[in-house]
């Protein structure tokens, strides 16, 4: 049987080879098509020649005959030829076969590397889209507090980062001062400050390059904040640079040890540089915000903030049913010290005038100088009774001041305050400084440093 197959094979890769199927279909097409071939002839001789040949032969041996071998007559001659060319069909099969297993396994090595790529670029592109969230997220706030009440909380939910704290150089005091942070830095802002130089903030601020401790425990540089032992372990301190300018540090830290990672770097450096950019903006609109609204001499509010507080001031106290004040001073005999003693001395009065006020006021008080020599205070949350009390400390800071004019003597003067007060139901309230300015004119009339209030 199996020479019949090797027989038929042969003859089947003749006849395939003689163009009855169209050659460059591929080895394995081919080689299986002769081995199909082969079988399907030898089930047809087998069934349809060999077999009835064999009966004739059985017939012929039991009448005493000589049969004619024919199996061994017939097939005998093609064996060898039909055994080696089956050997090499055999043999470029499994070569073909080992081929296309090296193939799938090269196919499959850079499936993986492409799958590996795409997982990368994928994470890189995470984390741009969330660099971008924060960066247009902060880039739309130009109030400088407000930046730094809103930013701890969105780089939280974007970033995911729980611990970090931002710290500013502050020119006046030459130090790094925390302005904002999370977790174990979120009660930092405002009580802690480094000298610029000392620790890893210090020394990462003076040379503009970051620096990555996977484990603070191998470092001694490592300053815990204001000396208190929190639980770090990876700390990471970024330069918030603008323009190469270092303004300040991105620190960040986690309690596990080798927690960040180059790439983790990488994006803490993008993160510090749009930070940079949202905080020198802020900076600006507030330098930009405060020559608009400020006098540049007394450096109190100018007349435009001045009536742009009061509007906000009347609706606030209306809101929350408080009580509200007003005082208006003019000073007296102002122009005839200017035209003795000059415009520099005049100057001088006006900042004087603006120092008394500025040290008998609150925190919450607004104080402008409404124009040439006239005040103008906004008391929040105050009564007639406590504005009275303001207004009269005010009148005798002011007629206690001595002032050298540098010619031998020294002048003093005093001012005429009108002032005004009025409740939530008040009628009227809305001309609180316009009564105000009438009670100081009448003061004035009276005589220098006289002091009138009304309640509306």
């Amino acid at each position: 049987m199996v020479l019949g197959v090797i027989a038929c094979t042969l003859l089947a890769g003749r006849f395939l080879s003689a163009g009855a199927f169209s050659a460059g279909s591929g080895l394995l097409p081919a080689v299986l098509g002769e081995l199909l071939m082969g079988g399907g002839l030898y089930l047809f001789l087998e069934y349809r020649v060999f077999r009835p040949a064999e009966r004739w032969r059985e017939k012929v041996s039991t009448a005493g005959m000589n049969p004619i071998p024919l199996e061994a007559g017939i097939l005998s001659p093609l064996a060898a030829v039909a055994a080696e060319r089956y050997g090499r069909a055999l043999v470029e099969l499994e070569r073909g076969i080992g081929e296309r297993e090296e193939k799938l396994r090269q196919v499959e090595m850079l499936r993986r590397d492409l799958e590996e790529t795409k997982v990368h670029l994928e994470s890189k592109i995470q984390d741009l889209h969330t660099i971008y969230d924060v960066s247009t997220a902060i880039a739309g706030t130009l109030d400088a507090e407000e930046l730094f009440r809103i930013l701890p909380e969105r780089v939280m939910r974007t970033l995911g980062l729980n611990d970090f704290a931002i710290l500013l150089y502050n020119p006046d005091t030459r130090m790094l001062t925390c302005r904002a942070g999370a977790g174990m830095a979120s009660d930092l802002a405002g009580e802690f400050e480094i000298a610029t130089g000392e620790g890893v903030s210090g020394r990462v601020f003076e040379t503009g390059e970051p620096i990555y401790l996977p484990d603070v425990r191998s470092s001694s540089e490592f300053l815990y904040y204001g000396g208190r032992r929190m639980d770090v372990r990876s700390f990471m301190c970024v330069p918030l640079l603008s323009k190469g300018r270092a303004i300040g540090v991105l620190n960040v830290h986690q309690p596990l040890p080798n927690a960040f990672d180059a790439e983790s770097l990488a994006t803490m450096r993008v993160l510090a540089s749009y930070l940079a950019i949202a905080i020198e903006n802020a900076d600006l609109f507030h330098f930009v915000k405060t020559l608009a609204e400020k006098d540049s001499l007394t450096l109190l509010y100018n007349h435009g903030a001045f009536h742009e507080k009061i509007q906000i001031e009347l609706e606030r106290a209306a809101r929350y049913g408080r009580a509200l004040s007003v005082i208006m001073l003019d000073l007296d005999g102002f122009k005839g010290i200017n035209d003795a003693y000059g415009h520099v001395v005049g100057d001088r009065i006006l900042l004087m005038t603006a120092g008394v006020l500025c040290a008998h006021l609150r925190k919450s008080d607004i104080a402008a100088r409404y124009g040439g020599d006239e005040f103008a205070v906004i008391l929040p949350e105050t009564d007639l009774v406590a504005a009275t009390t303001i207004a009269g400390r005010i009148a005798a800071g002011i007629s206690e001041v001595r002032m050298d004019t540098g010619k031998g003597s020294a002048i003093t003067f005093t001012a005429s305050i009108g002032y005004a007060a009025c409740l939530p139901d008040s009628s009227g309230r809305e001309n609180i400084l316009n009564v105000a300015d009438r009670l100081m004119y009448e003061s004035k009339r009276r005589g220098p440093g006289g002091v009138l209030g009304e309640q509306l």
